[in-house]
């Protein structure tokens, strides 16, 4: 008998450089070694029934990624991270899993929002009081930004895609916050990309790479009138 599982899983700063292909393969491979029974797909090509909720950008490290499994037989979704969790290397582990329901759509339609740490050094903003530069940088009508891909440039305004944004410490070599952004196929805001128009409002200029430290805390879809993560689909 078939069954679904929704797994939460954590990647730390040893593996936070693995590109998503890798990552993808480097979880079949485990995934086999601890011989889970994964269903796989029909045709000439057979590929195990495995998607991610949202790829997790390269140097980036979190502690609440999604993997949605269909396996081809029952196990108990507990076992499943326990297995696996021998498995893989250090850095990667599976934390929780839940059994949902095999028709449901999948994760990556129902995410929308997605929960941040940012950390940044303090002297980016000199003096200035951060509480009270978001404030003013939310009061904003609009925060247009430009977005890149391979078909070009585009100006976006990103005001609706910032849920709230906290601010945890402040000191004059640190700054720490935490937002919630949209984060999925309906609207997708990086949060790399809300912190440079957040500085270019500040009036700094810096290279993002070599200091941002970006950590996600949680993925979230609508449900029942609240905001839920994966595993409270069940």
């Amino acid at each position: 008998m078939s069954m679904r599982l929704v797994v939460r899983y954590s990647k730390g700063e040893k593996v936070k450089y693995i590109s998503h292909l890798d990552f993808m393969r480097l979880i079949q491979r485990a995934l086999r070694r601890a011989d889970i029974p994964v269903a796989y797909s029909q045709g000439f090509n057979p590929h195990p029934r495995i998607s991610f909720a949202s790829a997790l950008a390269v140097g980036v490290t979190s502690q609440g990624e999604y993997l949605d499994i269909l396996l081809a037989s029952s196990i108990d979704p507990q076992s499943l991270c326990d297995r696996i969790n021998d498995k893989l290397p250090e850095g990667i582990r599976f934390i929780e899993s839940v059994s949902i329901d095999e028709k449901a759509p999948s994760l990556m339609s129902l995410i929308e929002r997605g929960e941040y740490l940012i950390k940044m050094p303090g002297q980016l903003f000199g003096s200035q009081n951060i509480v009270s530069l978001i404030n003013r940088f939310l009061e904003q009508e609009e925060i247009i930004i430009t977005k890149v891909n391979k078909r070009g440039s585009r100006q976006v305004d990103i005001k609706e895609m910032i849920h709230s944004i906290d601010v945890l410490d402040q000191n004059p070599e640190e700054v720490i916050i935490r937002t919630m952004i949209s984060s999925g196929s309906k609207a997708n805001l990086r949060p790399e990309e809300l912190v440079r128009a957040l500085l270019d409002f500040a009036g700094t200029s810096s290279d993002l790479e070599l200091f941002l430290q970006i950590h996600r805390l949680n993925l979230y879809l609508p449900k029942d009138g609240s905001w839920v993560t994966p595993v409270e689909l069940e």
